[in-house]
């Protein structure tokens, strides 16, 4: 998957470097070099990815895969109770309404084939 991976010096200064995937969030690795810790992210985001599967939490998507989808805007009515829990929950996982919601479509219409 395109996820963007960010790979710098370690700031505590020892040499070590830095791999970050900054679509998921507390996901990164350290490495002697930025070639070793971009290997070792890719160990992170498989079992950041697993992690949040078995515990039904929201994976988003990559940004190059988000930005070259064509979007279309649309309006959808919900009960007041339900748009509090979706803010609520969208909240507390730091998503956007469209992007939980796209999310829970995606999911609903795969588990379903």
């Amino acid at each position: 998957m395109g996820y963007t991976v960010k790979i710098f010096p370690d700031p505590e200064g020892d040499g070590d470097y830095i791999a970050e995937i900054e679509e998921l969030k507390g996901c990164s690795a350290f490495g002697k070099t930025p070639e070793e810790a971009l290997w070792e992210v890719e160990t992170a985001k498989r079992l950041w990815i697993e992690t949040a599967k078995k515990h039904g939490k929201p994976i988003p998507k990559p940004k190059i895969q988000k930005a070259n989808k064509p979007k279309k805007r649309f309006n959808v009515m919900f009960p007041e109770s339900l748009l509090k829990d979706i803010d609520e929950y969208r909240g507390k996982h730091g998503l956007k309404r469209s992007e939980l919601l796209a999310t829970a479509a995606e999911k609903f219409i795969s588990s379903s084939r």
